[in-house]
C-alpha cells in the first residue's frame, strides 16, 4: 500500500519539473578564471625574469661557498637560494629573504674562494638587517622573566619584608635591567664578518673584497628587472 503514494509522489515530480533539492546535482567547482577572482586583489603576481645561466664551473663554486656558509651559521636562521646568471657583468644582489643573485663576471671577479664567500656574506648580512629592522624589539630582545616568588605566611606584604627576596630582586634587576632604548638596526658588515668567521674564513676577507663590492655596486642590469627599482649604491667600505 505505500507503494502507490510513493510512485505517485514521483509522477508529480516529473510533471511539473521540479525535483526536489536533495535530487539537485551539487554545483561544480569555480574555474581558474573564477578562482583568481576570489584572491586577494592587492596582491600581484611574483615577476619572472628569464635570465641566461652561468657556467657549471661557475655555479658548481657558488654552491660550495653558499653551502658552507649557511650550514656553519645556522643561528641566522638563514637559508637563501644563491643563483648564478650567465653575464659578465659584475652584480650581485637578494630579492625577498631567501633568494640571492650573483652574476658570472663577478664571480670571475673572486680570485679567492675568500673573496667570493665575502661578497656572498655581505650580501647575507643586508639580508638579516633588513629582516631584523622590522621585527618588534619585544621579539628581538625579550624581557627576562623576574624570579618567581613564594611568599612567607598569609600577609600581602610578608614579599616586602622578606630580606632574601628583596635581595634576590635587586640582584635580578642589575644584571637584566628594563630595555629603555630602542634596538640599534644590525650592522650588516659586522654581520657578514660574524657569518666568514662562523664559516672559518678571515674576517678581513671583506676587507679584501672591498673594491669588488664597491664595482658591483654600480651594476644594476638584472635587479632593476627584479625589483622594478633603479639601484643606488649603498656599499660603504668596512
Amino acid at each position: 500500500m505505500r507503494i502507490r503514494p510513493m510512485l505517485c509522489c514521483l509522477g508529480l515530480i516529473l510533471l511539473t519539473g521540479c525535483p526536489p533539492r536533495s535530487f539537485v546535482a551539487p554545483e561544480s567547482l569555480p574555474t581558474q578564471q573564477v578562482a583568481s577572482c576570489l584572491q586577494e586583489p592587492r596582491k600581484a603576481a611574483p615577476t619572472r625574469v628569464n635570465y641566461p645561466p652561468a657556467s657549471q664551473d661557475a655555479s658548481n663554486r657558488v654552491l660550495l661557498i653558499k653551502d658552507k656558509l649557511i650550514n656553519d651559521n645556522l643561528k641566522f636562521g638563514l637559508k637563501p637560494y644563491v643563483l648564478a646568471i650567465g653575464s659578465n657583468d659584475p652584480e650581485v644582489f637578494h630579492v625577498g629573504a631567501n633568494q640571492i643573485f650573483i652574476s658570472e663576471g663577478l664571480v670571475r671577479q673572486c680570485q679567492t674562494d675568500g673573496q667570493l664567500a665575502a661578497v656572498l656574506a655581505n650580501e647575507m648580512g643586508r639580508m638579516i638587517s633588513e629582516r631584523e629592522s622590522v621585527i618588534s624589539d619585544e621579539v628581538r630582545q625579550p624581557e627576562r622573566l623576574r624570579p618567581i616568588d613564594f611568599p612567607i605566611g598569609n600577609s600581602v606584604n610578608s614579599r616586602d619584608a622578606d630580606p632574601v627576596r628583596v635581595a634576590e630582586l635587586a640582584y635580578y634587576e642589575k644584571q637584566y635591567p628594563k630595555h629603555t632604548k630602542p634596538l640599534a638596526r644590525p650592522n650588516p658588515q659586522q654581520v657578514a664578518r660574524t657569518i666568514l668567521e662562523n664559516a672559518g674564513y678571515q674576517r678581513t676577507e671583506l676587507d679584501a673584497a672591498a673594491p669588488i663590492l664597491q664595482n658591483a655596486a654600480r651594476i644594476a642590469v638584472y635587479e632593476s628587472q627584479f625589483k622594478g627599482t633603479t639601484k643606488q649604491a649603498d656599499w660603504k667600505t668596512p
